[in-house]
């Protein structure tokens, strides 16, 4: 038995006109931002990016449909912060790895040229060699003691246990 092509184009059309609708979501009220996040040991910064769309809570089923269409982030609802104004919703994904299973595919595929497109580019550039100068250690074990010549796993403040009581008394 072969299925016909025609309801699989059929699906894939209308993926691809819910991703251009919720792009356009994006392009109005979407933000690539960056900050701050403290300092690395070797006293460079650590930096936070972040893909957010706000808007008001009356509309918070755009921001769920984005979050279904995506598969990551989170929504959070916030109390009107004057009387006259509406309460708040604010879609949002905050980690690396959500970025590039989901922001990155996404924008590119579905953020058409726009001034939007083109701070997303420029935060994709920045996240991209944020990451090549301070590559994460996820999946390779724990990090061994800062101590010369110490190989055991790190407990606190970079060291391993015994190093760790010594340093601070315990």
């Amino acid at each position: 038995v072969q299925i016909p092509s025609a309801p699989l184009s059929g699906w894939s059309t209308a993926f691809r006109v819910i991703g251009f609708q919720l792009g356009g979501l994006v392009a109005a009220e979407g933000s690539f931002t960056t900050g701050r996040q403290g300092t690395y040991q070797d006293g460079s910064e650590r930096r936070r990016f972040v893909f957010q769309v706000k808007m008001a809570t009356r509309d918070r089923p755009l921001l769920e449909a984005l979050r279904c269409f995506l598969g990551f982030g989170s929504i959070n609802d916030q109390p009107s912060r004057r009387a006259t104004w509406q309460p708040e919703s604010a879609f949002t994904i905050n980690s690396r790895r959500g970025h590039h299973l989901a922001t990155i595919p996404f924008a590119e595929a579905f953020l058409l040229p726009s001034n939007k497109r083109a701070q997303f580019d420029t935060w994709r550039q920045d996240l991209l060699a944020y990451e090549a100068a301070h590559p994460t250690r996820y999946g390779l074990g724990p990090s061994s003691c800062k101590i010369e010549g110490c190989d055991l796993p790190v407990r606190g403040r970079g060291q391993c246990r015994r190093h760790y009581y010594r340093e601070t008394g315990w």
